[in-house]
């Protein structure tokens, strides 16, 4: 009689480690981890290529021209005081001279923007080129208001001052006047007011201080275009050929119109709004701090909705191997834990091929090209995995509703926390719904 014995410790270790599901969903949740590494790596991929596009625009506005803020115009006025001063025990009478500075009762500017795409391998760049028509009204000085009197001004040695960030900016011989007479400008830079730009000497009269200044420069810079509203009333109309301009600064405009190929802006500044007055001895204030204009943004910056779009990158593959997972409980079709690997190594290699792409072709045509192909790709190796078209379409399909969600949140930004929500919310249901009748014990 022969000894018929059961299976092996051994044997039934193996078929155990085969048929539990907990082991196989800690198994799953191990890969996703894994996986983490590789999307990081991702991440640290458009960190690398936004420091190359921000080297391309350093470059650039390195050799066009660097960001503008306009200051100005304004006066400046030296006058003397007498002080006494006592050196090696004797009493001096001393003139100390300073300078008043006065800013203009009104000051309107009319700006037309010409902006072009400058490249940089890859990398484009906006700049431009604008014409701007300035006009602004000196009121008589109101010295009283800095204890000054009229003798104690050098009126010969008066100057009107207009302030710009880069003077590489300038790109012809400004038109500049002053009571309807022609006057040259020359560059200045005060230590004092940390201030350049250009410098108009005035011959002032003390009985002729209205002045009327009107003046025609044409800058170039990049990146951003600023004014400093040093007039009581400041006005400032802007206008362009870009569709898509960042209003930035302490002001938004009243008025804006947009086109898909232009912009036009009006601001107006009262004295109210700013944290400075008009007149001022020794050095201005900080008024660049309360600068007001825009900035040319690149209709879409394909790294900041590439960023966005890998922060999603764990839903989905937590959600593709939710469905993979129940895909192997309802069809019995065992799938391997390397074959999840390669799966999620795929759902991963999207990002860089989504980056690549966007480079070339722009990040919309870029989403749906990688989105076909990473679709394609897997539903071809599911097809090897389930046999079943039916069942390879279906997987297909919640892909497809996967990456469309993505990219629906990705482009709706003030609504992306509602929309992820809801999705999510669908799909924990949805799964919940599917999952009802299942064995867990038994399977």
């Amino acid at each position: 009689m022969e000894n018929q014995t059961g299976p092996s410790i051994l044997e039934k270790t193996q078929l155990w480690i085969n048929r539990s599901i907990s082991l196989k969903l800690l198994v799953i949740g191990f890969i996703v981890l894994i996986l983490l590494i590789p999307q990081s790596m991702t991440l640290d991929l458009i960190d690398e290529r936004q420091t190359r596009l921000q080297e391309a625009e350093e470059e650039i506005s390195a050799k066009w021209s660097r960001s503008q803020t306009l200051i100005g115009p304004f006066l400046g006025v030296p006058y003397y005081q007498i002080k006494e001063v006592e050196s090696s025990g004797e009493k001096k009478t001393i003139r100390e001279l300073n300078t008043a500075y006065f800013f203009p009762e009104t000051l309107d500017i009319l700006g037309d923007l010409d902006v072009q795409l400058l490249h940089r391998g890859i990398f484009d760049v906006a700049v431009y080129s604008g014409d701007l028509d300035l006009k602004a009204h000196f009121l008589p000085l109101k010295l009283e208001k800095l204890d000054l009197q009229s003798d104690q001004i050098l009126w010969d040695q008066a100057s009107l001052f207009i302030g710009l960030s880069d003077l590489r900016g300038i790109g012809e011989n400004p038109k500049l006047q002053l009571n309807g007479i022609d006057y040259t400008a020359e560059p200045f830079s005060d230590e004092k007011t940390q201030l350049k730009g250009l410098q108009i000497p005035l011959d002032l009269d003390s009985t002729n201080v209205d002045l009327r200044f009107s003046g025609k420069l044409k800058v170039k810079g990049s990146r951003e275009f600023q004014v400093s509203p040093v007039g009581k009333t400041t006005q400032l109309e802007l206008k362009g050929n870009w569709p898509s301009p960042s209003f930035q600064g302490e002001f938004l405009p009243e008025s804006r119109e947009l086109t898909d190929s232009s912009f036009t802006s009006q601001w107006k500044i009262l004295h109210f709004n700013r944290p400075f007055g008009q007149e001022f001895r020794g050095k201005i204030p900080a008024v660049e701090n309360s600068s007001f204009g825009l900035s040319l943004k690149l209709p879409a910056d394909q790294y900041q909705q590439s960023v966005r779009t890998s922060k999603y990158a764990v839903l989905i593959i937590i959600l593709s191997f939710l469905s993979l997972f129940l895909m192997e409980i309802f069809t019995k079709k065992r799938i391997h834990p390397l074959q999840y690997t390669l799966v999620g190594f795929s759902l991963v290699l999207y990002y860089t091929l989504l980056i690549a792409l966007s480079e070339q072709l722009g990040f919309k045509l870029a989403y749906l090209l990688a989105s076909t192909a990473t679709v394609g790709l897997l539903a071809l190796y599911a097809k090897s995995l389930f046999d079943k078209l039916k069942t390879t379409a279906l997987f297909s399909g919640i892909l497809i509703v996967f990456y469309t969600f993505i990219f629906v949140i990705v482009r709706q930004q003030e609504y992306a926390l509602l929309i992820g929500s809801i999705g999510l919310f669908i799909a924990l249901a949805t799964t919940m719904f599917i999952s009802r009748k299942i064995d867990w014990y038994k399977n």
